[in-house]
C-alpha cells in the first residue's frame, strides 16, 4: 500500500506527527508574555472566586489557553463548567445555565437565579463557570448575569464566573444599560498576537514536539511567516504548514523564504 500524502511529509521531514494542528501536545505549547498573563488572572479569578473577563480575537489560542487552565485544575477539589452560549431561548441566559447544573428553573430569573446561587453555595468545591462566545450573546441576556451577583450584604460569591469572547463583547459591556455587570468584572484580560521573537520560537517548538531534529525554518523564513500571518497563531499554522508542503514537494529538507512566499500565493488563489 502506498503512502498517504500525511505519511509522505512526516518521512520527508522526520517526524512522528504534524506540527500545526489544532491539538497542542505539552512540549509544543509556547506560554508568551499575553498568555501566561491571562493563565494568571484566570487562576487568581478562581482563588479569590472574582468574576473575570477574557477578550480575544479570532485565531489568538482561546480555545489553548482555558484547555490549559482546565487541565491545571485539581478536579478533585473544583468543578469546572463550560458553556458557549449563543442564543438563550425561551428560558433565558439564567434558566440555560440552571440546566447546565443540574437545577429545575423557577418561575422568574431571579428566583432561578437564587436557586442556582443556593446550591452552589452548598458546593463541597470550587465552583467555576465558563461562558464563552459571549459577544453573540444580547445585551438583555448579558444583563441577567447581574442576578448571579446580587448578593446580600456583599458576600463572597459561591462561584468564579469567567466571561470569555471576542473583543465586541468589551464595547457591549462599555454602553451604560451594562454599566453595572461591567463593575462587576474586576479582573480583565486579553491575548496578543505573537511577536517576531515568539513566532520563531513558535514554529520551533512545535516542530521539536513532532520530532523534528535541526530546525527547519531558516531565520528568513520564520521571519516571513511572522510577516504574513501577523503573528496570529492560527494563521502561523496555516502558513507554516502550506510551507512544508511547498518544501517537500521541492524535495527540500529545510524551508526557505520562497517557500513561504509560495506556500501565501497558493492560499491567496486557491
Amino acid at each position: 500500500m502506498s503512502a498517504t500524502p500525511v505519511e509522505k511529509l512526516l518521512r520527508h521531514f522526520g517526524l512522528t506527527c504534524l506540527p500545526f494542528t489544532r491539538s497542542v501536545p505539552k512540549d509544543g505549547l509556547l506560554e508568551h508574555k499575553s498568555f501566561v498573563e491571562a493563565l494568571e488572572r484566570l487562576r487568581l479569578a478562581v482563588e479569590s472566586r472574582t468574576a473575570m473577563l477574557l477578550t480575544a480575537e479570532p485565531g489568538l489560542g482561546k480555545s489553548t489557553l482555558l484547555g490549559t487552565f482546565d487541565d491545571g485544575l485539581d478536579k478533585a477539589k473544583v468543578r469546572l463548567v463550560y458553556t458557549a452560549l449563543c442564543s438563550c431561548g425561551p428560558f433565558g441566559l439564567i434558566g440555560q445555565l440552571a440546566q447546565r447544573y443540574g437545577i429545575k428553573a423557577k418561575r422568574s430569573s431571579a428566583q432561578t437565579a437564587q436557586v442556582v446561587l443556593d446550591e452552589l453555595g452548598k458546593s463541597d468545591k470550587q465552583e467555576i463557570l465558563v461562558l464563552d462566545e459571549a459577544h453573540r450573546l444580547p445585551r438583555e441576556s448579558l444583563d441577567e448575569l447581574r442576578l448571579l451577583s446580587n448578593l446580600d450584604f456583599d458576600r463572597t460569591p459561591p462561584f468564579a464566573l469567567v466571561l470569555v469572547g471576542q473583543p465586541p463583547l468589551r464595547e457591549t459591556l462599555a454602553t451604560p444599560e451594562l454599566a453595572s455587570l461591567a463593575q462587576r468584572l474586576p479582573l480583565r484580560a486579553s491575548l496578543s498576537p505573537l511577536t517576531d521573537r515568539e513566532t520563531v520560537d513558535y514554529l520551533d517548538r512545535r516542530l521539536r514536539a513532532a520530532g523534528a531534529q535541526a530546525t527547519i525554518f531558516r531565520p528568513g523564513a520564520a521571519d516571513k511567516v511572522f510577516e504574513r500571518s501577523g503573528g496570529v497563531p492560527r494563521e502561523v499554522n496555516n502558513v507554516a504548514t502550506a510551507a512544508l508542503l511547498a518544501a517537500a514537494a521541492a524535495n527540500k529538507k529545510h524551508v526557505d523564504v520562497r517557500e513561504v512566499e509560495d506556500a501565501v500565493f497558493d492560499r491567496e488563489n486557491t
